[in-house]
């Protein structure tokens, strides 16, 4: 159902897009877009809430959607293609009849399709989810390891030792304590061995385990728990009272613990949880979940989160499962490490390769073997628990998750920038919004829950605890390409084979894992449905004759063979981000043919190299544009005229602005902009020889008309010094970095002041007398404070200054000694110093010390280097 989901998100975006204001001139009757997006809206609601209900006709219906889906987009983007070529030789229009019929013949199909199928559905199914929506939702059985595999957590010691504590600590009061993490983690394991620890089987005078997934009624849950709290006694179910009273009943007085093992989510629990008595007397219910948030949700206290297992815990588990207490032979010692390591530290993946290694010949031929394929062997091999596992996680994903879970399919790493991943969702067009929040909020959240439901992992934060890079693990990965290419949804390319060309036909995302540095025409002359191209190539010229409704560009190449003019040509693109260099005695430009890019969203280029990307006039009129990421940009003043001039509503991002001239005219037609990057060049100046007088040039005051800004960053080069003086920030500021400026100590107060402020860089700046003392109140929101290569020598702070400080990292300074105070901020974690004076390195180890004597183990002390 996901590919069906998301074809219908990318009409509707379609549609959308297509009856915007600034799309007026586009001959295309709106009545007849806004019927067909009707139909569409219908459909992706039906799918929202049924499309778990497991009715018969559901799969044949979902091709049929998607099918009609893609041929309506197919029919309006080839049509909005035409229209542009059009108007851009001046040439006369062609009659659209055609086009017309097609559309509604299309609109008369859905209508029809609606009235026969979907509505007989619902009618089956009833409108009523009561009871239902947990029933159908989930798995008939959870798999798990086998009995004999639930004996052995490495490293859990410590875990069971802390749950017991918990478990059987002072608060007489009902406490609940969660254990969540990814299926296979180990989770019901440890669960198991602190239930069948002999102290706990004497705290507790009543024990009881269900496990929700094999029963997913009420009635069934309560009728295990009965059965498993009796152990035989006949009175239990032939009562008379209801299952709930009984079950009540038989806890009622008794200090009892209750694990609930694989819950999914709250409306199960909503029914029984009043069958479990408070008796005041330490009663305890643990719930392991792979949802994080569901565990924060229902637990007492902060759940425990499972995580894998590092490189020596995995080879102590793999020699477990493959010798027992004998050892590794020498041979496979290295090799066996290395498949411990490949395993991601995942003890399900670990225990199932284990149990194929144990029942193979131990050579180290076949290790090797096992060490290259190892995803392919743990999925392939008889023991069908591992992959099952894995596949509930996925299947009982709300359905618009779905299509982001197999959407990463077509990133071609297994680590990714989450901006990156943003954008082209956005692009991509198959995001759901969420009501008061942009479509790149409601992206963040979205990847936000699929961490909660751990099915991707946070793989680093910033310094203000923002996402930056996530991944999966292997295994599912390797779920994610399986079931991405099951539904059609995504077509991976590693080889340029020679069948190539005839398995991407139809296909409408590609994504590219090293195949090709340059693509062969030949081989994407039958992507002319292609909508999406991810990955590790180089551009080819004709790529736009292949690809004309190509929409979303990401390429990565040591070289791109494609020049400016032919990418101009695929006017479709909503998203394009090339990472490579251009032709040799070549740069990347971009003509006013920007204009023709009618729903273009993110212009983005990097070489790695120092030129600049002028953009034209024209990047003005386009009212769709979100993000512009070069590695220099300059950016024109927008035109004077009125004519096709658009507000840019949308437009987020700037990034890196060449002597940006932040002008009224500037902020009218780009109001909201969250991030700005601007350097000042002296050589590239239009003011020539300017004195500090001349920086009201650029209007930087005007900055604090931007009340959405979160991020600012600032570089001057040359003989230029910013001073703050001619800046005024907005209050939203979040984010403020700054590179050669002068830093008196008033206008330190003003940054001290930004009430949101959460992370300040400073480098290569001149402050005031070369000391600098902070105002009391100040930086009441910072986290991270980061100076670099400056000229201060005394620095007088406390932590009345810096109250929630986290990280505090100073690069290459003359600074005479860290202010000792600032070891008493409680939430101060990390101190880095690189290349620093030895003075400051000896206050820095005193507040380590200090606060180690006051017991703040958390406190981690950095030294690179010292000030030569």
């Amino acid at each position: 159902m996901a590919a069906a989901y998301a074809a219908l998100m990318s009409l509707m975006h379609t549609s959308e897009l297509i009856l915007h204001p600034s799309q007026l001139w586009l001959p295309i009757c709106r009545k007849q877009i806004e019927s067909l997006l009707q139909k569409v809206c219908f459909l992706q609601e039906f799918l929202e809430d049924y499309s778990h209900r497991g009715h018969e006709e559901m799969a044949g219906l979902e091709r049929q959607i998607t099918d009609m889906a893609y041929a309506a987009e197919d029919a309006i983007e080839f049509h909005v293609f035409d229209r542009i070529l059009e108007r851009s030789t001046g040439s006369e229009a062609k009659s659209s009849t055609s086009f017309y019929e097609y559309i509604h013949e299309l609109i008369e199909e859905m209508q029809y399709l609606i009235k026969t199928k979907v509505m007989r559905i619902k009618e089956t199914i009833g409108d009523s989810k009561e009871g239902q929506a947990f029933i159908d939702f989930l798995p008939a059985v959870s798999p798990s390891l086998a009995p004999n595999e639930q004996t052995t957590l490495v490293g859990s010691d410590e875990k069971s030792v802390e749950i017991m504590e918990r478990l059987t600590g002072q608060q007489s009061s009902l406490q609940i304590t969660a254990i969540a993490g990814m299926g296979g983690i180990g989770k019901t394991t440890l669960a198991k061995k602190v239930f069948e620890e002999p102290y706990i089987k004497h705290y507790f005078y009543i024990r009881g385990w269900v496990t929700i997934s094999q029963n997913c009624s009420a009635q069934n849950i309560i009728l295990e728990l009965l059965s498993d709290i009796n152990r035989g006694k006949k009175e239990a179910t032939l009562s008379d009272d209801p299952l709930g009273g009984q079950l009540h009943k038989s806890l009622l007085g008794k200090r009892y613990l209750i694990v609930i093992d694989d819950l999914w989510t709250t409306e199960v629990w909503n029914e029984i949880r009043a069958f479990f008595p408070d008796n005041c007397n330490g009663c305890r219910i643990l719930i392991t979940t792979r949802q994080t948030n569901l565990a924060r949700q229902l637990s007492s206290f902060e759940p425990f989160e499972m995580k894998f297992l590092d490189d020596e815990r995995s080879w102590e588990l793999l020699c477990d499962k493959v010798f027992g207490k004998k050892g590794c032979p020498c041979e496979l010692n290295e090799i066996g490490k290395n498949i411990a390591v490949k395993c991601g530290g995942l003890p399900l993946a670990i225990v199932v390769i284990g149990r194929f290694l144990a029942k193979s010949n131990m050579t180290q031929e076949l290790w090797e073997y096992v060490a290259e394929n190892l995803p392919s062997i743990i999925n392939s091999s008889d023991d069908e628990n591992c992959i099952n596992m894995l596949y509930w996680s996925y299947n009982n994903l709300p359905i618009h998750l779905k299509s982001r879970f197999l959407h990463m399919a077509s990133v071609p790493h297994y680590v990714w920038h989450v901006n990156s991943l943003i954008k082209i969702w956005v692009a991509d067009g198959f995001l759901k919004p969420i009501r008061d929040k942009s479509l790149e909020e409601a992206a963040y959240e979205y990847i936000t829950d699929l961490i909660d439901r751990n099915l991707i992992f946070v793989h680093e934060r910033s310094a203000i605890g923002s996402l930056k890079t996530c991944g999966m693990h292997d295994l599912l990965r390797v779920l994610c390409l399986r079931e991405a290419q099951r539904e059609d949804f995504v077509f991976v390319i590693r080889d340029p084979k020679p069948d190539i060309p005839l398995e991407i036909k139809l296909k409408r995302r590609l994504c590219f894992q090293g195949a090709a540095k340059i693509l062969d025409t030949q081989i994407l002359d039958p992507a002319s449905l292609t909508r999406s191209m991810i990955g590790e190539f180089g551009l080819t010229k004709s790529l736009a004759s292949s690809v004309r409704l190509l929409r979303v560009l990401h390429a990565e190449a040591e070289e791109i063979s494609m020049k400016d003019e032919e990418i101009m040509q695929l006017v479709n693109l909503r998203y394009m981000f090339i990472f490579g260099k251009p032709e040799l005695n070549s740069s990347w430009g971009i003509t006013s043919s920007i204009s023709l890019f009618w729903s273009l969203q993110t212009l983005g280029f990097s070489d790695g190299s120092s030129d600049t990307i002028s953009l034209p006039s024209e990047i003005w009129n386009l009212p769709h544009l979100r993000h512009i990421c070069v590695d220099t940009v300059v950016l024109p003043d927008p035109p004077c005229s009125e004519h096709d001039s658009h507000v840019l509503e949308n437009l987020q991002t700037l990034i890196i602005v060449r002597n940006f001239r932040c002008t009224k005219e500037v902020l009218k037609r780009a109001p909201n902009l969250k991030e700005l990057q601007v350097i000042y060049d002296p050589l590239f100046l239009e003011v020539q020889e300017p004195e500090p007088g001349s920086w009201p040039y650029f209007c930087l005051d005007n900055l604090v008309r931007l009340q959405k800004l979160e991020s600012l960053k600032l570089t001057q080069y040359g003989r230029l010094t910013i001073s703050l003086k001619y800046l005024s920030f907005p209050l939203s500021l979040k984010v403020l970095e700054l590179r050669g400026c002068f830093l008196p100590g008033e206008d330190m107060k003003i940054v001290g002041s930004l009430p949101n402020l959460e992370a300040l860089e400073l480098w290569f700046c001149e402050f005031e007398g070369l000391e600098w003392c902070p105002v009391e109140e100040g930086f009441a929101r910072l986290k991270l404070l980061d100076i670099n290569t400056t000229d201060l020598l005394h620095w007088r702070a406390d932590k009345r200054h810096f109250p929630i400080l986290e990280h505090l990292s100073l690069y290459k300074l003359d600074l005479v000694e860290i202010p000792l105070d600032l070891g008493e901020i409680p939430t101060l974690r990390k101190i880095k110093l690189l290349c620093c004076t030895d003075s400051a390195i000896t206050s820095a180890k005193q507040i380590l010390e200090e606060q180690e004597i006051m017991g703040n183990e958390d406190l981690q002390l950095i030294v690179e280097g010292k000030k030569e």
